[in-house]
């Protein structure tokens, strides 16, 4: 016999539940949690309540599948200090933006400095094939443009992640099927996500201003409620990568999101 609503409803944990009305959206991707979308990502609030139950005050958390942060961000919030492993390089460069201690002076100078030269017309580029086939005429030159400023800025590695997120935006697929695109889509097309007929994108200079004040904001706003502990990012697969000092001898395992295949983001 199926078991009744009641029987499910009890063996729920009504702290590990919540509505949208309790949790909308916005406290779901509060400030750097919304920096790149991610396929394995879960609501901080979780990750915040598993360590209130299970990490002791001044403990340590391990995540070997670290994913985009979630687990070592609200370590941070939360003072405690956390290493996270990851198998795929851009994890990890996100990572390390989301958690480490920018000069917030220098960070904003890079930023601003950086898209007034864009938006000024600077800077140049050849794109291989693979971005001719993705991208539209005028978003290729203009990625390209601003790929080739980002190299001679300190804060190189948020200004990456700004153009990963603004080339993700600007990629000609559907706006319904941003993480599992197959062909380029060149044509006006039904949106089953706006139910309106959509254009593919033919810029992404609007994507690049954009992403990089809501950046800039984003970084600023975690500055003024992480803690001053450490966030370590290691490279490597879990299975194999060498944890060195405390964390390798007396870790508290942060609850962690099942391992992605990346491959599957791809035909």
């Amino acid at each position: 016999m199926a078991p009744t609503q009641d029987a499910i409803d009890a063996d729920l944990d009504a702290d590990l539940s919540w509505s949208e009305r309790d949790l909308p959206e916005r406290e779901r991707t509060k400030h750097v949690h919304r920096l790149h979308p991610d396929l394995g990502k879960f609501i901080p609030q979780l990750v915040e309540e598993l360590f209130r139950r299970h990490v002791p005050a001044g403990g340590r958390v391990l995540d070997p599948f670290a994913g985009s942060g979630t687990t070592l961000v609200q370590a941070l919030e939360s003072g405690l200090d956390a290493t996270g492993v990851d198998i795929a390089a851009f994890n990890c460069l996100l990572m390390r933006v989301k958690t480490q201690q920018h000069n917030l002076f220098t960070l904003e100078h890079d930023l601003r400095e950086a898209l007034a030269r864009f938006e000024r017309g600077e800077g140049r580029g050849r794109a291989p094939a693979y971005v001719r086939d993705w991208f539209a005429r005028a978003s290729v030159r203009e990625l390209l443009r601003f790929r080739s400023l980002i190299g001679e800025y300190q804060h190189v590695d948020v200004l990456q992640v700004v153009l990963a997120r603004a080339a993700r935006s600007a990629r000609l697929t559907t706006h319904f099927d941003l993480d599992f695109p197959c062909v380029p889509q060149r044509e006006p097309y039904w949106c089953y996500k706006h139910r309106r007929e959509c254009t593919p994108v033919e810029n992404a200079a609007r994507f690049v201003r954009r992403y990089t004040l809501d950046t800039l904001s984003r970084l600023k706003t975690f500055a003024r409620v992480r803690s001053r502990h450490e966030a370590a990012v290691v490279y490597g697969d879990a299975r194999e990568v060498e944890l060195h000092g405390e964390v390798r001898r007396r870790p508290h395992v942060a609850a962690a999101s099942r391992p992605i295949d990346y491959h599957e983001q791809h035909c």
